[in-house]
């Protein structure tokens, strides 16, 4: 259950922070390709630096170098990331929900160097400062909030689908 609860943290949270940016930087509200309080994106995201975090952890650096390359390869797989999602969004629902061709070093309208690099300095921010925290509270969610929760994410995702 741990896993599935990171995964609704982060789609929750990822859902907060990409309101408050719209609203903040396009005086709008957009709930993303799903009905609901979630963009998963952010879930895969966070798996994923899980991952180089267990890697990096593997090899005992010091606490900075740590931090450092964290920030380098954390860089590099959110840009992958954020490619990845823009590029399969645009393909599966015939939406752009990003388009960063106004920006200086934009390769393409899914990325941009300066968001890039943005993307990496949140990711290391969240790793180690908020993973502790909310790791704690994905082992303490009810596993019947739980169980509600993917099933209000099944319908979300069929009934999105069908629109």
């Amino acid at each position: 259950m741990f896993y599935i609860n990171i995964f609704f943290i982060y789609s929750f949270l990822g859902f907060i922070f990409e309101n408050v940016l719209n609203i903040f930087t396009h005086s709008h509200f957009n709930s993303g390709i799903l009905y609901g309080p979630w963009t998963f994106i952010y879930a895969f995201a966070i798996f994923a630096m899980m991952i180089i975090n267990k890697i990096l952890k593997k090899f005992k650096l010091d606490k900075w170098a740590e931090i450092f390359i964290f920030y380098i390869l954390a860089t590099i797989v959110m840009t992958f990331i954020e490619f990845s999602g823009g590029f399969l969004i645009e393909k599966l629902f015939h939406r752009v929900f990003w388009d960063y061709t106004n920006l200086k070093f934009n390769i393409g309208h899914y990325i941009a160097l300066e968001i890039s690099f943005c993307w990496g300095f949140f990711a290391t921010l969240v790793n180690y400062i908020l993973v502790p925290w909310l790791d704690k509270l994905a082992h303490k969610i009810p596993k019947f909030v739980t169980c509600l929760l993917v099933i209000f994410f099944v319908i979300d995702i069929f009934a999105s689908l069908a629109n």
